[in-house]
């Protein structure tokens, strides 16, 4: 952010101009270095996520989860990069400037920001705003990691709950089966164990899948929250390389 020599200049039109789009701190007086240090981020735009691999064949045709568990993933998404915003003013304020006044914001959009920006931090460039993109495409990227490893967890370890239940109704099976012809007199009660045992084994897809299914939703609906962000700061950092100089 500015600092306080250049906020009392900002009288009349030029604060009202800045409160259209932020709302001004004024016990905040920390101004962001010229030149904010990039994360190892590539600078190239987001414009696909790809979820991991699976491979449980009863997942291929899982049906996306709702509208509003995507919203509320893309808000959770919003509010993190809230949190992680750096002090004074930087490509976070300056998105917030933009996304205020329209989602597709045009050139007299960027430029009129633009202004405001140079008004809030001097420093504030096109470089300058690039590299703070790059922080916050970061820290995104590490929250979307974080959301789909902590559903992979939750798949592995439902993978792990079934296979040690496949596992041990195979051995029952396979036991029973081997009584059976050592043991003729059980003949009866044996193979009526036996078909319950192999109905629970041949149930297990179904007694699993739902549970399948509302991981990979959920996964699905991460993917689709996050390239929304992710677009939304590739639509201002394109508009950025294009119109501000």
């Amino acid at each position: 952010m500015a600092e306080e020599p250049q906020k009392s200049k900002m009288g009349g039109w030029l604060r009202d101009l800045a409160g259209i789009f932020v709302v001004i701190d004024e016990t905040k007086t920390e101004e962001k270095p010229a030149s904010t240090p990039a994360p190892a981020q590539p600078a190239t735009s987001t414009s696909k996520t790809t979820a991991p691999a699976t491979s449980t064949s009863t997942l291929a045709s899982t049906p996306p989860a709702s509208s509003d568990f995507v919203d509320d993933l893309r808000n959770r998404f919003r509010k993190i990069l809230e949190e992680k915003n750096q002090p004074g003013f930087d490509f976070y304020e300056f998105s917030l400037m933009l996304l205020r006044t329209s989602t597709n914001p045009s050139v007299e959009h960027f430029k009129t920001a633009y202004e405001g920006a140079k008004l809030l931090n001097p420093n504030c460039n096109q470089q300058f705003l690039l590299e703070s993109a790059n922080f916050y495409k970061s820290e995104l990227q590490k929250a979307f990691e974080a959301t789909v490893s902590a559903g992979e967890q939750k798949k592995s370890a439902l993978n792990a709950e079934k296979s040690n239940e496949q596992k041990q109704l195979n051995n029952e099976v396979a036991n029973i089966e081997q009584q059976l012809g050592k043991l003729k007199q059980q003949i009866a009660d044996l193979e009526k164990a036996q078909a319950e045992k192999l109905t629970a084994l041949n149930g297990i897809e179904g007694k699993f899948n739902d549970k399948f299914v509302e991981i990979e939703q959920k996964i699905q609906a991460t993917i689709t929250a996050k390239e929304g962000v992710a677009n939304e700061i590739s639509l201002i950092e394109n508009g950025i390389k294009q119109y501000i100089a």
